[in-house]
């Protein structure tokens, strides 16, 4: 694992690089955290990752001061509703074109976003380069499926989401309408198990099958020819 620096929306963001010991490019991942911060349970899962032949960026989007960030990802109005525009969206942007044209990179992408970051996967999904989001329930968006209605959903091609059956933080108001308004366009699952897939209910048998499909999920999108 090594560690850089991105600069993203003005600021410089800790990235945690995890790289496949294989030669030559290979698809890039982002794998965002939850509010919880960077766990060493990401680094599980971005370390898994890199050992299937992906190249891994787990950032600490807390880089600055975790109340810093949440305050300018939770109060906005722009930051609430999950606008394209808001400033967390545009660093994620930030984020994926630098993990796009890093040499060890073969262009296709995929990510992984949840509960806090979940929402940001949503407009992650519109790009042209992205073959393979994932989403682990979104509690921003606090509108309609996840975005305002002036941010549509139709340029998503494809998108592979997790949600918990009871979900204080994603109600299923809001993954219903998703799924509903996605269609034959998301992969959904849903869970008989509490929010925190891949940190507080990793120990849980069905986390095991949240990362399993998550897994065949990547290597449908980018490891096929």
């Amino acid at each position: 694992m090594e560690k850089i620096q991105v600069s993203a929306q003005g600021r410089e963001i800790d990235v945690e690089v995890y790289a496949p010991s294989s030669d030559g490019p290979a698809p890039g991942i982002l794998l965002l955290h939850e509010l919880f911060g960077l766990l060493d349970c990401y680094r599980e899962d971005a370390q898994d990752l890199a050992d299937r032949g992906y190249l891994v960026y787990l950032p600490n989007l807390f880089t600055g001061g975790a109340r810093k960030y949440c305050v300018r990802a939770m109060v906005s109005a722009a930051a609430r509703e999950n606008r394209s525009s808001a400033g967390p969206n545009q660093e994620v942007h930030d984020l994926l074109d630098t993990l796009k044209f890093d040499k060890r990179c073969n262009g296709r992408l995929g990510m992984i976003g949840m509960c806090l970051t979940g929402g940001f996967v949503l407009h992650m999904a519109k790009r042209e380069d992205m073959d393979a989001p994932v989403i682990y329930h979104h509690s921003l968006g606090l509108k309609g499926a996840g975005v305002p209605k002036n941010d549509s959903l139709g340029e998503i091609r494809l998108l592979q989401g997790h949600w918990s059956k009871i979900d204080p933080f994603c109600p299923a108001k809001r993954r219903n309408q998703l799924i509903n308004e996605l269609g034959d366009r998301v992969e959904a699952h849903v869970y008989d198990m509490p929010h925190g897939f891949r940190s507080v209910s990793r120990r849980m048998k069905a986390s095991a099958v949240v990362w399993d499909r998550t897994l065949d999920f990547f290597e449908r999108q980018l490891m096929s020819a």
